[in-house]
């Protein structure tokens, strides 16, 4: 399932967010130890995290096969091994506590939320993808109060997008369909962004009051439980969070992946762009 965590945090790459500077040791070994916490985490729901930037290409194929048996989950999509790492890790999490963690895809269907079964009725679209809107929404939405419950980390931690990814039925932008899958015309963010961003922001200001005192203490239990359990799997310790955490970032070799996510080799895509 290509690199572990431990490979992508003892190989930091520089990033956009320059967390090596922006963030202070203690705060870097906040972030480490939440990855440890949340690799043992979805080990102990069955799933194997990888942290390869091109592990994308992976999860793809199982999506395009709609696969019921592929456990890979994909951590990451560009270099940041802190506030974005840590913003996948969470966002990864809430999946996990929403859907069903004995299913590929934390159970969400491998089409959602651009495509919907087959055998579906025509006119059901936008209520079969709505649930999956939402779960989308509160994985996004809840990355600062569960950073904050799980782990105590109150600096900012991100995503990949300034909003989540939806399916909303009545544009004109389809993506290919999964096997046993039918497209849907959907509007997204490119070719109708003032539609699609209004809906994003719209739905996600709807679940920002779902994570209450409550549902936090409830999140927190079942996430120790996950967690033991992957603790137990796990064959060896992890090395120390401190030492990982001042190890400064550098550029990847020439025939590396990129640092970008492209899964090109460093050589033939960034390379130039940083004068290597």
């Amino acid at each position: 399932m290509g690199a572990s965590l431990v490979d992508a945090l003892s190989s930091p790459y520089p990033c956009g967010c320059d967390c090596f500077h922006s963030l202070t040791v203690e705060e870097r070994i906040q972030g480490v130890t939440a990855l440890f916490r949340t690799d043992d985490a979805l080990r102990g729901w069955g799933y194997q995290p990888s942290y390869d930037l091109a592990a994308n290409v992976l999860y793809r194929q199982a999506q395009a096969e709609a696969d019921p048996t592929f456990r890979g989950i994909n951590m990451r999509d560009d270099a940041c091994v802190y506030r974005r790492l840590v913003g996948y890790a969470v966002h990864e999490i809430i999946h996990a506590l929403e859907g069903d963690t004995s299913k590929a895809n934390y159970g969400i269907p491998w089409g959602a939320p651009y495509n919907v079964p087959v055998e579906l009725p025509e006119g059901e679209e936008a209520a079969f993808i709505h649930p999956h809107n939402v779960g989308e929404a509160r994985a996004f939405v809840g990355l600062g109060p569960v950073a904050r419950s799980l782990f105590g980390i109150d600096w900012g931690v991100y995503t990949a997008r300034d909003v989540g990814t939806y399916g909303f039925p009545g544009g004109n932008a389809i993506v290919p369909a999964p096997r046993g899958f039918r497209q849907v015309p959907h509007f997204d963010r490119k070719h109708h962004p003032r539609e699609y961003y209004a809906r994003a922001r719209a739905l996600e200001d709807g679940e920002r009051g779902y994570f209450t005192d409550d549902k936090l203490r409830d999140y927190a239990a079942r996430f120790a439980a996950a967690e033991a359990a992957g603790r137990q799997k796990r064959k060896s310790p992890f090395p120390s969070p401190d030492k990982l955490a001042r190890m400064p970032p550098r550029l990847p070799g020439r025939n590396d992946l990129c640092l970008c996510g492209s899964g090109e080799k460093f050589k033939k895509c960034c390379a130039a762009r940083y004068g290597a």
